[in-house]
C-alpha cells in the first residue's frame, strides 16, 4: 500500500539504528543455551506469535493476510512481521522492532510523535491524535490518520529495551477496524508457552527479511571461509573447486579487493545519497560472499583514490547460493520474469545493478549467463567534474555458487577488449552417460557468447568464445539488451 510505504520511509529518516549483529539482540531462554531474536515466531493462517517478546494475536479470517517478503531495512530496524491482503481492501499488518542504541533507549511515543508530525507534512487526514492506551497490561501509544481511501493505525510499545511498532492498514475502514479490534487483544504470553499457544498449525517464521537468528548462523560459520580461493599460475587465474580459469591480462597487478565499488560508496557516501545496502546485507554478504581475485591495470593510490587515464578492472567474486534462498538462478533465457525476479533480488546484495540499464540472458556451453552492461559516473576528492566508467556484469551459476564477473573501463571501447578475455570452465562429471554433443560443451565458458545454431552442439573446449557474439559491438549490447527493472528501496 502507497500510505504504508510512506510511512515506512517516514520512519526511516526518523531513526538510524545500529546493524543488529551475531551476538546482538539475542538472549537465553528456559535456562538452556537457546538463543531467540525478536524476530524469530510463529505463524499460521489465524494467528501470529512473537517468540522473543512473548506476545500473540489473531489475525481476521475473512481480510486473508498472506506473509510478503520483504528487503533487509537499511536503518537497522528488525523486521518481525509483514502481510498483506487482496483487493479492494488491500489489507496490510506491518511489524517492526528498533534495537536499543549504545547510550539512548529507544521510546516509542518518541517514534510515533516524529511519524505522525511527518506525515501530517504530506498531507494526511488526522483521525486521531497521539494517544495511549493499555493492551494486556502494557503502555502502548496509537494514532490513525487517513489519506484518500487509505487509512492505518500506527501502535508502538517500548518491550525489552525496544520500541515495538505495528502498523495496520487497508484501503477502507471497516477492515481497518476489524484488524485494530484484532491487535487490541493482544496476549502476552511466557516465552516458553508460545509455541504451544500459537496452535497446531502454526508454523516457525522469522519475519519478512533476512532473519537475525540466520545472519547469527551465517557469521558463526561464515560460507565465504569454504569458497576455494584459487590460485595464480603464470597470468592464469585456476580455481578447481569452482572449476573454471581466467587470464589475467598481460602486466595488469592483482588486488584482494575491487576498486571501482568502493570508490562509487565513498563518493555517494559524500553526497550524502542513500546507503547503497543495509546493514543486515552487508553483513550478510561479508559471510557469503568472497572475492577470489581483482585484477587492475593500474594500481590505486595510497589513499585508495584511482587513476582513469589508463584504468581498468576485471574483479570476480563467489556467493554461496545456500545464503539466498529465495534467490532463483534462471533456467532459461527465454524465461524473462525468473531473470526479472533473480535480478531484483540479486540487485539488493550488488546495488551497483541499479547502474546497468541493460540486461540479457543466453546460453552458452550448457551454462546460462545473465550479462549486464551501462555506465556509472562519481566524483572523487579534488576533481569537480564527475568520472565516468563503462561497467559490466556476468553472472552464472555453478556448484551451489553464484558466480559474478564485473569489469569496469574508462570507455566502451577498453570494456570491450576486457569483455573479449576468455573464460573456460572444468568439465563437470558426468551424473549420467553423456552425449558426444553435450560432452563437446563441457568445458565451454560461463562468460561467454550466445551462439545461436540451430540443433548444433554446444560450443567447444578448443574455442572458448568471448562475452560478446563474433562481430558485436557494445553499441549492440546497448540496442537488444532488455531493460532491467527498477529496483525498489
Amino acid at each position: 500500500m502507497k500510505l504504508l510505504g510512506i510511512l515506512s520511509a517516514l520512519l526511516c529518516s526518523v531513526l538510524s539504528c545500529p546493524p543488529l549483529l551475531a551476538g546482538q539482540g539475542s538472549r537465553s531462554v528456559l535456562g538452556a543455551a537457546q538463543e531467540l531474536y525478536p524476530d524469530q515466531g510463529y505463524l499460521s493462517a489465524t494467528r501470529y506469535a512473537n517468540r522473543y517478546f512473548g506476545f500473540a494475536f489473531d489475525l481476521p479470517a475473512d481480510v486473508q493476510l498472506q506473509p510478503v517478503p520483504q528487503p533487509v531495512a537499511r536503518d537497522g530496524r528488525i523486521q518481525m512481521l509483514q502481510l498483506a491482503g487482496p483487493p479492494p481492501a488491500y489489507a496490510a499488518v506491518s511489524i517492526v522492532a528498533f534495537p536499543p542504541r549504545s547510550k539512548t533507549a529507544v521510546d516509542a511515543k518518541a517514534i510515533l510523535r516524529k511519524a505522525l508530525d511527518q506525515e501530517l507534512l504530506f498531507g494526511v487526514e488526522e483521525l486521531h491524535g497521539l494517544s495511549k492506551i493499555a493492551l494486556a497490561g502494557h503502555q502502548f501509544y496509537f494514532y490513525e490518520t487517513r489519506r484518500g481511501a487509505e487509512q492505518h493505525m500506527a501502535l508502538a510499545s517500548n518491550l525489552e529495551g525496544y520500541a515495538v511498532l505495528a502498523v495496520l492498514a487497508a484501503n477502507n475502514e471497516k477492515t481497518v477496524k476489524e484488524l485494530e479490534l484484532s491487535f487490541q487483544h493482544v496476549t502476552f504470553i511466557a516465552p516458553a508457552n508460545v509455541r504451544e499457544f500459537a496452535g497446531a498449525d502454526a508454523k516457525e517464521y522469522e519475519g519478512p527479511a533476512l532473519s537475525s537468528h540466520r545472519l547469527a548462523q551465517l557469521q558463526a560459520d561464515p560460507p565465504a571461509s569454504h569458497i576455494d580461493a584459487g590460485e595464480v599460475l603464470g597470468n592464469v587465474y585456476k580455481n578447481q573447486g569452482l572449476g573454471f580459469s581466467y587470464p589475467i591480462p598481460p602486466g595488469w597487478t592483482l588486488e584482494a579487493e575491487g576498486a571501482v565499488q568502493p570508490a562509487i560508496e565513498r563518493s555517494r557516501k559524500r553526497d550524502s545519497e542513500d546507503p547503497w545496502m543495509g546493514a543486515g546485507e552487508r553483513e550478510l554478504m561479508k559471510a557469503c560472499s568472497r572475492t577470489l581475485f581483482s585484477a587492475l591495470a593500474k594500481r590505486p593510490g595510497t589513499d585508495g583514490q584511482l587513476s582513469y587515464d589508463d584504468f581498468g578492472e576485471v574483479t570476480v567474486s563467489a556467493s554461496s547460493s545456500t545464503c539466498f534462498p529465495g534467490m532463483k538462478f534462471p533456467a532459461s533465457p527465454s524465461d524473462r520474469r525468473a531473470i526479472q525476479d533473480f535480478l531484483r533480488q540479486f540487485g539488493l546484495t550488488h546495488p551497483v545493478l541499479r547502474d546497468m540499464r541493460d540486461a540479457k540472458a543466453f546460453t552458452s556451453g550448457g551454462s546460462l549467463v545473465v550479462f549486464l552492461h551501462g555506465t556509472v559516473a562519481f566524483q572523487i576528492p579534488g576533481d569537480e567534474l564527475s568520472r565516468r566508467l563503462s561497467i559490466a556484469m556476468a553472472v552464472t551459476s555453478r556448484r551451489g555458487y553464484i558466480l559474478t564477473w564485473f569489469f569496469a573501463a574508462p570507455h566502451d571501447s577498453e570494456l570491450k577488449e576486457l569483455l573479449d578475455e576468455k573464460t573456460a570452465f572444468d568439465p563437470e562429471p558426468p551424473t549420467t552417460e553423456a552425449s558426444p554433443a553435450k560432452t563437446a560443451g563441457a568445458n565451454a565458458a560461463p562468460a561467454a557468447t550466445a551462439t545461436q545454431q540451430q540443433g548444433a552442439a554446444e560450443t567447444t573446449a578448443s574455442s572458448h568464445p568471448s562475452l560478446l557474439r563474433p562481430g558485436e559491438t557494445m553499441q549492440d549490447q546497448q540496442v537488444n539488451g532488455q531493460p532491467l527493472p527498477q529496483q525498489k528501496h
